[in-house]
């Protein structure tokens, strides 16, 4: 997927440096994509960009909610309390 779009003006009016990639979808994939860009009416490479963006904060997002159940793991001293945290961390961590 090798859409440009040019350059965007960032919030404070300075023109964005971007990088150009490509990539190779599932038929599945694409077709998902292209519906979201039906439905929204945004362009292929805007409607990319916002998944991605999306998928990288849920990442991060994880990735914070993780550190603090491990936090309150390590300084739990309720041995109930303990075992339920230590049980949704297993789940967290290797699923269900």
């Amino acid at each position: 997927m090798s859409h440009n779009e040019g350059t965007d003006m960032g919030s404070a009016g300075h023109a964005e440096e971007r990088a150009q990639i490509s990539v190779r979808l599932t038929p599945d994939l694409h077709a998902q994509i292209n519906a979201r860009v039906a439905e929204t009416g945004l362009s292929i490479n805007r409607t990319v960009l916002q998944l991605l963006s999306a998928g990288l904060e849920a990442e991060r997002n994880k990735k914070l909610h993780l550190e603090e159940m491990l936090r309150r793991y390590r300084e739990c001293t309720d041995p109930q309390e303990l075992q339920r945290l230590g049980d949704e961390l297993g789940a967290m961590i290797f699923g269900r």
